[in-house]
């Protein structure tokens, strides 16, 4: 790539970019950045490092930690353009909350190459006694944990994210720390609070729609879960099943996926429901989604709910067309359920034609690919932690 198209590319962010032989110098929010040409990295003032997330102390921009930001030539053309007009705006412009929760999910990267303690990662949570520290600043932060007494533990959070604490403890020149990496990880999910969703939550049918459901509800906080299926795993459920585990059945793949978490409370089911099904296996829950991939089964599922489920239960559909033009739920009570679900298998946003329904998993002969799950997943989290009233049908469409 010429020297030339790059100066071009990064015109469009600061029309006063200018090359010269140590590269080519632009501003962003009046910070002033140089992408070396050479090396193919990003570089701002040293004087940032420990004030901006995902700056390293000469002053190179990183994706995070000391990841190295490194253009090779196969991929320079189209990364640089959304590196220098999408990703440093944001980095420069996190607000002060996000700034310091990326500081706190980095921490031992700082503590040791900007602080200059030796960092170790260990069990903290288990001592009774414990510190509260409100961090406000970023340079509250590094002076705290400068100034903190030998052995004592501290429990340090940030004001209206109190779920991503982290604890560290002194040590003569060790910090030791312990942070929650399964809520780290649910937050780079949700990008916001991960403990949304509570309640126990029955899945009627584990096909590829549910399984992407089951996954967001684990990452916005749901932790009793009842998993109703009796099909098995196959290569036919690889490429649109949100769980790639191997096992007899699908409900186990969720298993296996759920001990990398904590507190996870798991029932397994393995039956088909029918309208004669013993209700006793909806003790307690307080949410039912359902996605299956026949006519018959949704209906006998929707019978079997009508005759079993009290008034105050959350029951939700949702469904994908097999033609791969959209997705769609609908958030209901027991009233005339039977109807609703006909509607729902029936009704069509194209007109002509009756839509087929299904999970999607393997059976189906449905064109797409996970962009349709995801965002009909997360539109379900949202109707759910929202507490979205209304019976119409949403679609949600690629």
């Amino acid at each position: 790539m010429e020297n030339q198209q790059r100066l071009e590319i990064i015109k469009k962010v600061d029309a006063g970019a200018i090359f010269n032989e140590y590269g080519i110098f632009f501003k962003i929010d009046d910070i002033k950045v140089i992408y070396d040409t050479k090396e193919k990295k990003f570089f701002v003032s040293e004087e940032f490092f420990g004030k901006i997330p995902h700056i390293m102390k000469n002053g190179q921009i990183c994706l995070y930690g000391n990841w190295q930001l490194y253009l090779n030539e196969f991929v320079e053309e189209n990364s640089l353009e959304s590196i220098v007009s999408t990703y440093i705006p944001w980095l420069f412009r996190l607000p002060l909350d996000l700034k310091l929760l990326e500081f706190l999910f980095e921490i031992e990267f700082y503590i040791k190459d900007f602080l200059g303690y030796k960092v170790e990662e260990k069990d903290l949570t288990s001592t009774p006694i414990y510190k509260s520290v409100k961090i406000e600043n970023v340079s509250q932060l590094w002076e705290l944990i400068y100034d903190m007494e030998q052995h004592l533990t501290y429990k340090v959070y940030i004001s209206g994210h109190e779920d991503y604490a982290i604890f560290l403890q002194k040590n003569g020149k060790k910090i030791i720390y312990e942070r929650d990496r399964y809520k780290k990880a649910r937050q780079r999910v949700t990008g916001g609070k991960c403990d949304n969703l509570s309640g126990k939550t029955m899945f009627i049918g584990v096909g590829s729609v549910n399984s992407y459901i089951i996954k967001y509800c684990l990452a916005n906080g749901l932790k009793e879960i009842v998993l109703v299926d009796y099909d098995k795993y196959t290569v036919d459920n690889a490429f649109r099943f949100a769980f790639p585990y191997k096992g007899n059945r699908k409900i186990y793949a969720v298993k296996e996926f759920c001990k990398n978490l904590k507190e996870i409370k798991l029932e397994f089911i393995h039956q088909k429901i029918t309208a004669k099904s013993d209700g006793k296996i909806l003790k307690n829950c307080g949410r039912i989604i359902v996605s299956v991939d026949n006519f018959m089964s949704w209906l006998e599922i929707a019978t079997f709910l009508e005759k079993n489920c009290t008034e105050d239960v959350e029951i939700i559909f949702a469904a994908i067309n097999n033609f791969g033009e959209n997705a769609k739920f609908f958030k209901t009570t027991l009233n005339g359920l039977n109807n609703k679900v006909i509607d729902f298998l029936f009704k069509s946003k194209v007109k002509e034609r009756r839509e087929l329904i299904g999970n999607g998993c393997g059976k189906s002969i449905a064109v797409y690919d996970e962009e349709i799950l995801i965002k009909l997943a997360k539109r379900i989290v949202k109707s759910i932690v929202e507490n979205e009233s209304g019976e119409e049908i949403v679609y949600v469409e690629i």
